[in-house]
């Protein structure tokens, strides 16, 4: 007898949703000569310095486990790190390495949450974290980030459902490029103390700004806040699969038990690799900063040509267009890829804020990007005749 007949699969795969992002990127497969606006991946290769640096470690070295946390050589660069970056102070003590940002959001989450809690979404936000907390039995919340405020929440109006344990913020933000003043973090920093919540601070895009630097939830509310990061965005590293936390140490502590469940470690090459990243690409990231930074503002210009302007996203490498006037969004994303060959990914990816816009992503060339924008007005101009 098939057991999965008999017995049926686990009622998880019922309850989690399928990523959008992915769907549109399935859909595209094996079709030629799409602009491919889809993936918040980088343009660019990886730094030489940390390629080579994994080359070496491959040739020279015995390629064994590592601390579930991370080495301390790499736990003391990456503290290194965020003091000069971040802005807050750090001990190795207080960062773990993590398999990618992805992973750092679920042993947050893990680490935080039983069955039955609340936490608190943006609305429009990234996805994954989401389905972790279903997939933990977690009940997930919203606070809306109104496009007409430029993706900024706003603390005053945000309320806390009965049972509510944490709050995710994300920012730099993905899918908007949003970040988040000074002033609005203080605030929600405030509500998170007065509340007793514990904070998530997705800050993978901690690099990638245009503006004035992004301010880190946790050097506001250091207590309560655990700080997600990534190499993947700003030293181009998605496909290493690296991140780390920063928290405080005595509930490290506890993550660690459910890392050695979930993977006992990361990848030693990887972390070899972004060692030497962090002791000598610094201007690798920032060249790719400011490619980033003139891809936004040509999209800004073309956009505003094309009379598809709404707002200038300060970060990370998003940019949200309006399709109200189509209707659904991700049937517009359908029709856009089959009739136009651009990927993009609708608003209902996010959420329901975002529901009549698209996603687009500035990681591609500026003159995709152009052209991607120019063969979404026709489309619009073609559905409104």
């Amino acid at each position: 007898m098939n057991p999965l007949t008999y017995h049926g699969a686990a009622r998880l795969l019922e309850v989690l949703p399928r990523s959008g992002i992915r769907e549109m990127a399935a859909l595209s497969q094996g079709r030629p000569g799409l602009i491919h606006l889809e993936f918040g991946e980088p343009s660019f290769m990886t730094p030489p310095l940390i390629r080579q640096a994994a080359a070496h470690a491959i040739e020279t070295e015995r390629m064994t486990y590592t601390p579930t946390p991370g080495p301390l050589e790499l736990r003391e660069a990456i503290a290194q790190k965020v003091e000069r970056i971040n802005g807050y102070p750090c001990r190795p003590e207080e960062v773990f390495v993590t398999h990618g940002a992805t992973g750092a959001l679920l042993l947050a989450q893990a680490s935080l949450l039983n069955p039955g809690d609340k936490i608190l979404f943006p609305d429009p936000g990234w996805p994954n974290p989401i389905s972790q907390a279903l997939s933990l039995g977690a009940q997930p919340e919203f606070y809306p980030l109104p496009s007409e405020n430029g993706y900024i929440p706003d603390p005053s109006r945000l309320t806390i459902p009965k049972g509510t344990k944490a709050i995710l913020i994300n920012s730099p933000a993905n899918p908007t490029g949003a970040v988040f003043p000074r002033e609005v973090l203080e605030d929600l920093a405030a509500l998170a103390r007065r509340e007793g919540l514990f904070v998530i601070s997705d800050e993978a895009y901690d690099q990638i700004y245009f503006e004035k630097a992004p301010v880190s939830m946790r050097a506001l509310y250091p207590e309560g806040t655990l700080a997600v990061y990534s190499f993947s965005k700003s030293f181009a590293m998605t496909g290493w699969r690296l991140g780390y936390l920063v928290g405080p140490e005595e509930l490290l502590q506890g993550v660690q038990k459910v890392a050695e469940a979930f993977y006992s470690s990361t990848s030693m090459v990887a972390q070899k690799a972004a060692l030497a990243g962090l002791k000598g690409a610094a201007a690798d990231v920032e060249a790719m900063r400011l490619a980033y930074r003139e891809r936004r503002d040509q999209a800004i210009e073309a956009a505003r040509e094309l009379e598809l302007y709404r707002y200038t996203p300060e970060g990370a490498f998003y940019l949200m267009v309006d399709v109200a006037q189509a209707g659904d969004s991700r049937e517009f994303a359908k029709r856009l890829l089959l009739e136009k060959r651009v990927v993009a990914v609708p608003g209902t990816a996010f959420g329901k804020v975002a529901a009549r816009e698209l996603r687009l992503s500035l990681a591609a060339s500026s003159e995709e990007i152009r052209e991607g924008l120019e063969r979404i007005r026709q489309l619009l101009q073609e559905g409104s005749r």
